[in-house]
């Protein structure tokens, strides 16, 4: 019978078959360097481009497709890949690989030192911004942090919407078996869900390199964004709520990441700043 992967890290992605190669490639790299088993699973959410194909033409060892139409929502591949893992550690990242993959040394330092939940952060001391988001981008993300701590209740984070995550399976299962949101609000969800269940999360800062061509539209997605954020606290009542187990609190006032060059020669620094 063979090993079970040590390492799950899951994909999802919806008509990127122009950028799927080179992301798996360089992915394949970072992971063939480390001693653990790992697996890749690329979740193709329902793409008309040939994404599929993409991904099957690449010969990458641990990698799988997972594939079906129509598009449901970045969510629902998430959840979808999350919940076909094997590994013991499981984590998502983006298509456009727009965090730097230095950030998984990090995040498995910190699940090692026993968190639970271990999310990457572009706003909190250490984050290195390569290529910034647009202005109006980023007060449209502040206008948000506020009105989804009003009606959602996740409080305590800088940055919940950056698309690099890693967790135990433990606590993948536990939390994305639970998971109902299918749009782009789930990592609020997983967030809510992580803290009813009483999971340790971790906030660590990372490399990020902004993607013009991003999948979120705000005008188009905002109704919708506000609903799901609605359903959030109102279905998660019925959770049951644990008490998190004993790793000190860790909570430091965010500060400002800096902006740098594309060359980034050493790792993010690690904050005293988190949340368990």
């Amino acid at each position: 019978m063979a090993e079970p992967p040590a390492l799950s890290i899951i994909i999802p992605a919806y008509n990127e078959a122009r950028r799927l190669p080179r992301t798996l490639a360089a992915l394949g790299r970072t992971l063939d360097n480390r001693p653990e088993l790992f697996e890749i699973i690329v979740v193709d959410d329902g793409s008309s481009d040939g994404t599929a194909d993409a991904v099957r033409a690449c010969r990458l060892p641990g990698l799988r497709l997972i594939s079906y139409q129509p598009n449901r929502g970045k969510g629902y591949a998430v959840r979808t890949g999350m919940l076909s893992a094997t590994g013991t550690i499981v984590g998502f990242m983006d298509a456009d690989l727009s965090t730097d993959l230095r950030a998984l040394d990090a995040a498995l330092r910190e699940l090692a030192a026993g968190w639970d939940v271990v999310i990457g952060s572009r706003a909190i001391a250490g984050a290195e911004i390569v290529v910034p988001q647009p202005r109006y981008r980023v007060v449209a993300t502040r206008i948000f942090n506020i009105l989804q701590v009003a009606m959602s209740g996740v409080r305590g984070y800088a940055d919940t919407q950056c698309g690099f995550k890693v967790m135990t399976a433990a606590a993948a299962r536990d939390i994305f078996s639970r998971a109902r949101i299918d749009g782009f609000m789930f990592d609020i969800e997983l967030l809510f869900l992580a803290e009813r269940l009483g999971y340790r999360v971790r906030e660590i800062p990372v490399a990020w390199t902004n993607d013009p061509a991003s999948r979120l539209r705000i005008v188009r997605d905002t109704a919708r964004m506000f609903r799901d954020l609605a359903r959030i606290r109102w279905e998660g009542r019925a959770v049951p709520k644990r008490r998190p187990q004993s790793i000190a609190m860790m909570r430091k006032p965010a500060t400002s990441p800096r902006t740098v060059t594309p060359a980034i020669d050493s790792p993010p620094s690690q904050p005293d700043h988190g949340r368990g």
